[in-house]
């Protein structure tokens, strides 16, 4: 079974709180593409046709549409922190209760160390991803499909130039992927050894034995290899957001030029061509927060792997059962 399999297994007995919170997302994602089609009108019929009564519409819209985007925004927030919370308590007792049928041979220093950066470092990395990467993955994707129908409703010719690098972008972005989460894995299995480090010299300074020098190069030529494998994935991890400047810039380019001389022909109202580049760059923040949401997505998998490993052990998932 896949790890995001085993995931939606601890995920299963919430999964009507679960549908809540991604109803509140989809309304959150209306919401935003409802504020970013109020443009239109705002531009064509206040400032430009001089509307005064188009004007306390808008008003009176406003702060309603933020009104009810709060709400449901808090109810997405809460449920998916609570749903969060369950999840990580239910691995938490599993693992406790698989450890108390650990047989003695994990009792040995290297795997008592390995065991406990699972139990804390890959355990704290799930409980914090399981509440953010449901919320932002559904959340903002939903967001880019309701604003991509507004952009085609806007405009259709402009909203597939503006959907034409889409594509390259998305295989960039899988290759990143993969590459973020070996490198996770590598960093994450390598924080055990340096605890297994700590562990063991904290014990000899207790038993008023210091560690000697060849402990410490030990722990020295570990903690490189540590910092390679990290560095590793921060460099795929800060190649995402450059990445996506770059192919927001030309995209704004091209949508500037053509729909510029839309609007200049007549052919484009300049309150539909504003509400066009809102619809974009409202776009643009989704994508972006998909971007980072993708490497704690990638962290996430890496510990849940390492986890499920540790409750699979032969003998420990035996005595667990």
């Amino acid at each position: 079974m896949t790890t995001p399999a085993r995931f939606w297994e601890y995920l299963r007995p919430y999964r009507r709180r679960f549908a809540w919170a991604v109803a509140a997302m989809c309304a959150v994602a209306a919401f935003n593409g409802g504020v970013v089609l109020l443009l239109k009108p705002i531009v064509d019929r206040i400032f430009i046709a001089r509307d005064l009564r188009m004007l306390w519409l808008a008003v009176a819209a406003v702060p309603l549409l933020m009104a009810g985007k709060t709400a449901v925004s808090y109810a997405q927030n809460y449920l998916m922190s609570w749903i969060g919370q369950s999840v990580t308590q239910r691995i938490r007792e599993d693992l406790f209760r698989s450890l108390l049928g650990c047989p003695p041979s994990l009792s040995e220093s290297r795997q008592a160390a390995e065991i406990l950066s699972r139990v804390t470092n890959d355990l704290a990395i799930v409980q914090t991803e399981l509440v953010s990467v449901p919320l932002y993955l559904i959340r903002d994707s939903m967001t880019l499909v309701v604003l991509s129908m507004s952009l085609f409703y806007l405009d259709w010719r402009l909203a597939l130039l503006a959907l034409a690098g889409t594509p390259a972008t998305a295989v960039a972005f899988v290759v990143l992927s993969r590459k973020m989460r070996r490198y996770s894995l590598q960093s994450q299995a390598m924080m055990g050894r340096l605890t297994d480090r700590f562990e063991g010299s904290l014990r000899g300074l207790l038993a008023d034995q210091a560690p000697g020098s060849a402990a410490l190069e030990g722990f020295r030529a570990e903690n490189a290899v540590f910092f390679g494998h990290m560095m590793r994935y921060l460099r795929a991890t800060a190649l995402a957001a450059p990445l996506m400047d770059l192919c927001g810039s030309l995209a704004v380019a091209a949508l500037l030029y053509f729909g510029g001389r839309e609007v200049i022909a007549g052919q484009m109202s300049p309150g539909a061509f504003f509400a066009f580049l809102g619809a974009f760059y409202s776009a643009y923040a989704p994508i972006k927060n998909l971007a980072r949401t993708n490497s704690d997505l990638q962290r996430a998998l890496a510990s849940g792997e390492r986890i499920f490993e540790l409750l699979d052990r032969p003998g420990v998932a035996a005595e667990a059962a």
